[in-house]
């Protein structure tokens, strides 16, 4: 007969709901624990055909829990009860998430989606083989403060920072911030893990938000399932890309006159006193369909009058600017 264990640190919830499901003594046993750590000896000790978390618990939370299972116990599907949800949340989270259970909730209504998941092969609603964009907006819809780690399948490994469930800062391999979050969430599936909160604060490098990261990353795929075996070539036109620069805090219009993988250059509006080595923070809009936003930190390497010479600090563009490089400019 399939168990199903059941995870949630409300002690009187959790006695009720099993009482409640002995109805269903027929198809399953339910096994309770009061907390994730609990929850994980359960499932070393028994055969477990489903998993019902709540997200909020001592010791060891529902999101750890999950973790562990996505590592170790991959093919378990598991249903996550939470407080937290809202329409607008559910309709913004990745289709690999599809059964999240707002407490209260009657037992029936779990018993019933019990019931109906350990009758099909794959169980509609389940969550098992959980992506990278599903666990961060986990976080995100938790209002978690963390640092996560992202194992890949090539054993590359990702960190991201959230504060009170605000994605503050990633970082993969030489990169940081918003890059760095677009490179890891475009891999798809990984295994996750906690670390311990660093005592130093994190910087705050992401402005974006997680939804917007996450569909830059759906594009990082599109386009390599996409890309061509040869590539046009590039036009010559003159770039005219219109934006604002920020330095320190000085403020000012300008203009994208060329731009290149390494690199763009400059046409400020007005003469600024920029020499060699300054750091500029640059957003500017493509010519593309959308007038798509770019936001970049760029390091001045020369200086003519009002035309400026500069150099990506990152190099590596995984939003649209990527797929804009790649087929509308010069490598």
């Amino acid at each position: 007969m399939s168990k199903i264990l059941i995870a949630d640190d409300d002690t009187v919830f959790l006695n009720l709901l099993i009482t409640a499901l002995e109805e269903y003594s027929d198809e399953f046993t339910v096994l309770g624990a009061e907390d994730g750590k609990e929850a994980i000896d359960i499932l070393e000790d028994n055969n477990i055909s489903l998993v019902v978390t709540d997200i909020v618990m001592p010791e060891v939370d529902g999101l750890a829990l999950l973790a562990h299972i996505n590592e170790h116990y991959p093919a378990i599907p598991c249903f996550v009860m939470t407080a937290y949800e809202t329409p607008d949340v559910i309709n913004r989270l990745p289709k690999d998430i599809l059964h999240f259970i707002k407490k209260p909730f009657k037992a029936n209504k779990l018993g019933n989606m019990i019931s109906n998941a350990l009758e099909k092969d794959a169980p509609k609603g389940a969550l098992y083989g959980i992506s990278v964009a599903s666990f961060l907006k986990m976080i995100e819809m938790e209002k978690k403060s963390c640092l996560f780690e992202v194992i890949l399948p090539d054993d590359g490994k990702g960190l991201f920072y959230f504060k009170k469930g605000i994605l503050y800062n990633a970082a993969y391999e030489s990169m940081k911030g918003e890059d760095a979050a677009i490179a890891v969430i475009s891999k798809g599936k990984a295994k996750f893990r906690f670390k311990k909160l660093p005592k130093q604060e994190i910087a705050k490098r992401i402005n974006s938000s997680l939804s917007e990261l996450i569909e830059s990353a759906d594009m990082v795929n599109v386009m390599d399932m996409d890309e061509p075996d040869e590539l046009a070539e590039p036009s010559q036109d003159q770039t005219e890309l219109p934006g604002i620069f920020l330095f320190g805090d000085n403020r000012g219009r300008m203009t994208v006159t060329k731009i290149t993988r390494e690199g763009l250059q400059l046409k400020l509006n007005v003469k600024q006193n920029f020499t060699i080595g300054d750091e500029l923070k640059l957003e500017f809009n493509l010519d593309d369909l959308p007038k798509s936003l770019i936001k970049r930190v760029v390091i001045v390497k020369a200086v003519d009058d009002v035309n400026v010479k500069a150099e990506f600090m990152v190099k590596e563009h995984y939003d649209k600017l990527g797929p804009y490089l790649r087929f509308h400019q010069e490598k």
